[in-house]
């Protein structure tokens, strides 16, 4: 019984995960979509393409990259109780240490304004993780460019 009821909370999960998708679909400089975590739960994936994309050692938001962090968490305010994390990368120019530094304060800078907008402090995390995971050839500055992001990860709970 217990089996079950869990499985319809994940399910539950994935189909919430698959409207915000589609309600999303037009996130100005966004890719939207839906993942499974390492941990098994359905989530909302959303990568800034721009606005959030910072310059060599930046941290600084852009008013566009506001608006769109705008619309996100008004199509997630129906989601009170959902868990947010955020992953702040780098390119690989400069040390493992320092990219760790300047990955974390990406990560926490967009924290700091989800929380502005009314999402509580205790459903955020946040990471910084350097040039660790990267979606482009850093060797190339239109790579290290496309590197240098902020993913955020909304995980609906039931």
């Amino acid at each position: 019984m217990l089996v079950a009821s869990c499985s319809l909370s994940m399910n539950s999960a994935r189909r919430v995960v698959k409207e915000k998708v589609s309600a999303l679909s037009d996130l100005k400089g966004a890719i939207v979509e839906s993942v499974t975590l390492e941990d098994g739960l359905a989530a909302l994936k959303v990568t800034f393409e721009s606005g959030i994309l910072f310059g060599f050692n930046q941290t600084t938001i852009s008013n566009e990259a506001k608006a769109s962090l705008d619309e996100l968490v008004e199509c997630i305010s129906d989601l009170p109780e959902s868990r947010i994390r955020v992953y702040g990368h780098t390119d690989n120019v400069g040390t493992h240490e320092a990219n760790e530094v300047v990955s974390a304060r990406r990560a926490n800078e967009v924290s700091k304004y989800l929380q502005t907008k009314g999402i509580g402090a205790d459903r955020i995390t946040t990471k910084g993780l350097a040039f660790d995971d990267p979606v482009a050839d850093n060797s190339t500055e239109e790579g290290r460019a496309k590197n240098r992001r902020v993913e955020i990860y909304v995980i609906p709970t039931q």
